[in-house]
């Protein structure tokens, strides 16, 4: 959801102990609010270095409104038609959701409870949320304010609805995604923040206040399963990455030009992975670039293919989401340590060189076990950069996400397939024909051998 708001900038916290504010500010009305956005809208094109190219359409949200317009945009157009719950089969199989959990309630929960304010690239309108008896202040809603213009003035040169639609969606490409429009408007907020402390809107007293209500409202998202916590990855990941890596870039706010040009790049050839996010290197070092090796789905899908059986969801976990997987599932989110790149991954993750996951479910058609979700399999087929590597996340998954229905075979050298609900016999029938004859493999759209040593 590009629209999201992004969470308080790291400075905020330093003032978390500072004695709240005597008042509370009334909250803005619509007509102080465009005026408000039209203010920031000046000081946003200075700090990137770009001019808008036409005005942004600026309005009001109430809760209900951010409600329906979540249900609308991410549970019927992105969600809609079935993929909602086979999503969620597929996350709970692989083990990044417990089997209770209700992922269109936490999400909605999270969301509702997050967002202060989003810009729609298909309306191409900017939404500030007005919550009953919350009021941000001045400087807070300033800073909110230039996030969401930075998506709109990117929208005006690298159409974001179209960047969104490039490629079919997966867990692993939304994340890459997610991370360059969202890292590209909290650094801007984050040069907006370091310039700003010299206004008279600055308060510390009054962002502390604000901080300490954000963390009780933040309670949904901290308490989620840790897969919704991904949701704060795209911004603190992607803030790391769209600086390529460079710390002294975050806190000179001269450097918005040259942000905006790595914007543009990214935009124009988007990264493939999270592991790019991860390690910026390995997507802007054209010495150090690592892509992702890709399975050719139409192998799996025929070497999958059984009467009354049919693939109805494919997926993408990569490295960030493996490294959840090999992370105790009741481990809490450290939000220091999520604040840098190294705090999404671990050693079980590393050296992960692809993957694909596959949903088989059960019906007279494709179209009814699609719908109907009987009888559901997986296959995953992971994919890494040497043995000692896949070695290291089989046995970490095995561990913190144990299942009795998961069996698993090393595939040559470099990969590991993992079944989910077969029985012996078949699976064993599944290993035989994959070992003599694997599906394709390409990275960087050369054949990639799972058999080649490392």
């Amino acid at each position: 959801m590009t629209a999201a708001c992004a969470p308080l900038p790291e400075p905020v916290a330093a003032q978390q102990n500072a004695a709240p504010p005597a008042t509370q500010p009334a909250a803005l009305s619509r007509a102080e609010l465009i005026r408000l956005a039209q203010q920031v809208q000046e000081e946003v094109a200075e700090l990137r270095g770009w001019k808008f190219k036409q005005p942004v359409k600026t309005d009001i949200y109430s809760e209900a409104q951010l409600r329906r317009y979540i249900e609308k945009r991410i549970f019927e157009d992105q969600l809609g038609g079935g993929k909602l719950e086979q999503t969620e089969a597929f996350l709970r199989m692989v083990g990044l959701l417990p089997v209770d959990c209700d992922m269109r309630k936490v999400f909605l929960d999270v969301l509702l409870n997050q967002v202060g304010g989003f810009y729609d690239p298909r309306a191409r309108t900017f939404y500030m949320l007005q919550r009953s008896g919350v009021d941000y202040g001045p400087f807070v809603n300033r800073m909110l304010i230039a996030h969401e213009l930075t998506h709109a003035l990117d929208d005006q040169y690298i159409d974001l609805d179209a960047l969104e639609k490039s490629r079919e969606l997966s867990e692993d490409w939304s994340l890459a995604l997610g991370a360059v429009v969202e890292g590209s408007a909290t650094v801007l907020m984050q040069h907006y923040w370091i310039r700003q402390q010299s206004s008279a809107d600055f308060d510390p007293a009054q962002i502390g206040q604000i901080l300490r209500s954000e963390m009780q409202r933040a309670e949904p998202l901290l308490t989620a399963p840790r897969y919704f916590s991904t949701l704060l990855a795209n911004y603190l990941c992607g803030m790391t990455f769209i600086i390529r890596g460079d710390p002294a870039t975050m806190v000179d706010p001269r450097a918005g030009p040259r942000v905006g040009q790595n914007v543009l790049a990214a935009a124009k050839h988007p990264p493939l992975s999270s592991e790019q996010i991860l390690h910026p290197e390995k997507y802007w070092d054209t010495q150090q670039r690592d892509e992702p090796v890709v399975v050719d789905d139409a192998d799996v899908e025929r070497w999958l293919a059984a009467p009354g059986r049919f693939v109805v969801h494919k997926n993408t976990v990569g490295e960030l989401l493996c490294a959840l997987l090999t992370t105790p599932e009741d481990e809490p989110l450290d939000l220091f340590s999520a604040m840098s790149p190294s705090g999404w991954t671990n050693d079980a993750a590393r050296g992960w060189g692809g993957d694909r996951f596959f949903l088989l479910a059960e019906g007279r058609d494709a179209a009814a076990a699609a719908k109907e979700l009987k009888g559901l399999r997986g296959v995953w087929i992971t994919l890494w950069d040497t043995a000692d590597d896949r070695d290291e996340f089989v046995e970490d998954y095995a561990e913190f996400r144990p299942q009795r229905s998961r069996a698993a075979f090393k595939l040559g050298r470099r990969g590991t397939v993992f079944f989910y609900n077969f029985d012996g016999t078949e699976w064993a029938a599944l290993r035989r024909t994959l070992e003599t004859s694997p599906p394709k493999f390409t990275k960087g759209g050369k054949v990639w051998a799972v058999t080649q040593a490392e």
